[in-house]
């Protein structure tokens, strides 16, 4: 310190401020790049680009050819930053439905099953025996566009949207044929087949949707009060005479399946997919296919005896038969009593799935849209100019 005070100052200011430049040089050329912390912000590249010259190739709508060969990889984090101020709580004591504005209200806190997102553990999940290779399809060459989007590619991609918005796992299975048996029977084996990898496995039909996405699926199981014992939850349909089991009973729904992980739940399922092959439930061959196969399989033999001799009527807790209304049908077939509250199932009107995509999308989109364009004042998009006075070409 004393050699210091023997230099002259402006020797010792630029002692001082030598580490400073230094600092600044390595920002300058990059070399400490990426050890300060950075916002988190969405990071959006494109896989396989194209070409530079095929930047010249336009399609019919002026757009890049080579951007139909461009996916984001960041659209997942993107759609759930979107619906985060949507989002209703897991613990959100009710909510209030869009068909007609019933409250619905959560059990007492202390009989709540979940309190945090299960996040990955829960698997949305879709199964398809058919091509849909067509331009209307998902599965096209190229990205399907709204105009010609096909009712089952609005279905899938509902789905897909809501495991992004909660941050579950999502899989789609391009499921082989059975030989001997309709192609909704897949659904069962493949379920059970994704219960090795997941605690939650939700399987859907295109044509079942969830009406509002901001719902998150723990906040249905604290609401259905499906607790860990509960090895498989399904819809009850419409109580008319066509969807009565052998039992006269009705029906349950398999276009809507909550799986919970367990070997029981395993050998449940492993029941159900040999239904037809009557090791364990004579009668049941008839189900291969005639309607409604495998959930006339569920209805009429399996939910009656299970495990080891269960019966739905003897051990409820382990098969939950959710409410029609709440879970089954849509509101334009309210006079059954199955208007979909919770989850829609569009079996009776097929061509409006793309609406209720198309709502899920929108019914998002608005409010927030109005929000950020009108009601924010940092926005400055406003100008309220209605204390003023017209007159002529002046503005007084």
């Amino acid at each position: 310190m004393a050699a210091l005070q023997n230099l002259p100052q402006a020797w010792r200011r630029l002692i001082f401020l030598l580490p400073v430049l230094v600092i600044t040089l390595i920002l300058a050329t990059g070399l400490y790049n990426g050890s300060l912390p950075k916002p988190r912000l969405p990071k959006v590249t494109f896989d396989n680009p194209a070409p530079a010259s095929s930047l010249d190739r336009t399609l019919g709508n002026g757009l890049p050819a080579a951007a139909y060969n461009r996916t984001p990889d960041s659209i997942p984090d993107l759609i759930r930053a979107l619906w985060a101020p949507l989002v209703l709580p897991i613990t959100a004591p009710s909510f209030t439905t869009l068909d007609n504005g019933a409250k619905l209200q959560l059990p007492p806190a202390e009989e709540l099953v979940h309190r945090r997102s299960l996040g990955k553990k829960i698997c949305i999940m879709d199964v398809d025996t058919r091509d849909l290779g067509g331009e209307s399809s998902v599965f096209a060459e190229k990205p399907p566009q709204w105009d010609n989007l096909g009712n089952p590619s609005a279905g899938f991609l509902s789905h897909y949207l809501y495991a992004m918005i909660h941050g579950y796992s999502y899989k789609f299975i391009r499921a082989p044929k059975y030989s001997d048996r309709a192609p909704h029977w897949s659904k069962v084996i493949f379920t059970k087949e994704l219960l090795k990898d997941y605690d939650i496995v939700v399987m859907l039909d295109y044509d079942a949707m969830f009406p509002s996405p901001e719902v998150p699926l723990e906040w249905m199981l604290n609401y259905w009060k499906i607790g860990p014992e509960v090895l498989v939850a399904m819809a009850e349909d419409p109580p008319g005479e066509g969807n009565k089991d052998l039992r006269h009973k009705v029906n349950i729904n398999s276009g809507f399946i909550i799986a919970q992980a367990s070997e029981n739940t395993q050998r449940l399922f492993k029941d159900w997919a040999e239904c037809p092959d009557e090791t364990r439930y004579k009668g049941c061959a008839i189900w291969k296919n005639k309607p409604f196969h495998e959930q006339s399989a569920f209805s009429s033999h399996v939910r009656y005896d299970f495990l080891d001799g269960f019966s739905i009527d003897t051990h409820p807790e382990y098969i939950r038969m959710l409410p029609c209304r709440e879970a089954n049908g849509i509101p334009e077939v309210a006079g059954c009593g199955c208007v979909g509250q919770l989850v829609r199932h569009y079996w009776a009107k097929k061509s409006l799935t793309n609406r209720e995509f198309s709502h899920n999308i929108m019914a998002a989109l608005t409010p927030l849209l109005a929000q950020a364009a009108y009601k924010t004042p940092e926005s400055k998009h406003v100008e309220d100019w209605r204390e003023k006075t017209l007159s002529g070409s002046e503005i007084r």
